[in-house]
């Protein structure tokens, strides 16, 4: 399987359908876009590899909460025009805040343009794409946890009185 198959499954193994919430997920992407403007500003390439990864599966989990095909998206992604840098994490910005105001009133449609639009632009960002993606898909493929209100918390991070319920 390739890590765009990975990924999917990862979401799917954790019961994303049942677990995850859109609006949390959006707040997620936007956490790990903050990671990826942070490893830019400090010229961190390591953060901001594993930032680019991290931002395609928080997209990947969205794409699948919408009920969008995740590889159509992908694919349309590569026909966006290439930016300069600082314009291109803006643009990244604009459709992540885009994609969280009209989730609740806008088309599918229009979310779905959001994701395209975003990965486009993260393949525009001048790393190898697949590398950043499969990077991210290393640093998860195992990890476990548990979605609480929507949002998944790893393992180390549940609280205690949580985790030992759950042994």
């Amino acid at each position: 399987m390739n890590t765009l198959e990975n990924v999917k499954q990862w979401f799917i193994d954790r019961d994303l359908e049942n677990g995850g919430r859109l609006d949390k997920q959006s707040l997620k992407l936007s956490e790990e876009f903050g990671e990826l403007c942070a490893g830019y500003l400090k010229k961190n390439e390591k953060v901001t590899k594993d930032s680019i990864g991290d931002c395609a599966v928080v997209i990947v989990g969205l794409a699948l909460l919408i009920e969008e095909d995740v590889n159509q998206i992908f694919e349309e992604s590569d026909g966006l025009r290439k930016k300069e840098i600082t314009e291109t994490l803006i643009s990244i910005n604009a459709n992540i805040s885009e994609f969280q105001l009209s989730q609740g009133f806008a088309s599918k449609e229009m979310c779905r343009h959001n994701l395209v639009r975003c990965i486009g632009y993260l393949k525009n960002l001048g790393y190898d794409f697949d590398e950043c993606f499969e990077i991210a898909y290393q640093e998860i493929k195992d990890r476990n946890g548990r979605w609480i209100d929507g949002s998944f918390v790893k393992w180390e991070d549940l609280p205690d009185e949580l985790r030992a319920k759950i042994k």
